[in-house]
């Protein structure tokens, strides 16, 4: 018998955790669409980060995903949940991570090159 494929890693910060668990036990995901939209996540923030706004050029794709997970996890999850990780529909999680981004500067300065 084949072994059961690993359950993905979900990178929740302490603060989202609740809301994390409650898009979860609300959409109660199977393991392959968790699969799916955890895949979407990590693909939309990688498109994401290529086309980032001039702001946050002095971001590596690392720092990106992490400012992605800190400011927006469970909405970020939720929308791919809610797209069932269909990676035709990448656009779409790429422009609510663009507008989490674009509402997020609006409230603090963009970072700046380290010397």
């Amino acid at each position: 018998m084949p072994a059961r494929p690993p359950t993905p890693v979900i990178n929740t910060p302490e603060h989202h955790f609740a809301a994390t668990f409650l898009v979860i036990a609300t959409r109660q995901p199977d393991d392959a669409t968790l699969r799916a939209a955890v895949s979407l996540i990590d693909h939309a923030v990688i498109a994401a980060w290529a086309l980032r706004p001039d702001d946050l050029v002095v971001l590596t794709q690392q720092q990106y995903r992490q400012l992605i997970d800190y400011t927006a996890a469970s909405q970020v999850l939720d929308l791919a949940l809610y797209l069932g990780g269909d990676r035709k529909k990448i656009r779409s999680l790429m422009d609510h991570i663009d507008r989490e981004i674009a509402e997020l500067l609006t409230h603090y300065t963009p970072p700046t090159p380290q010397t």
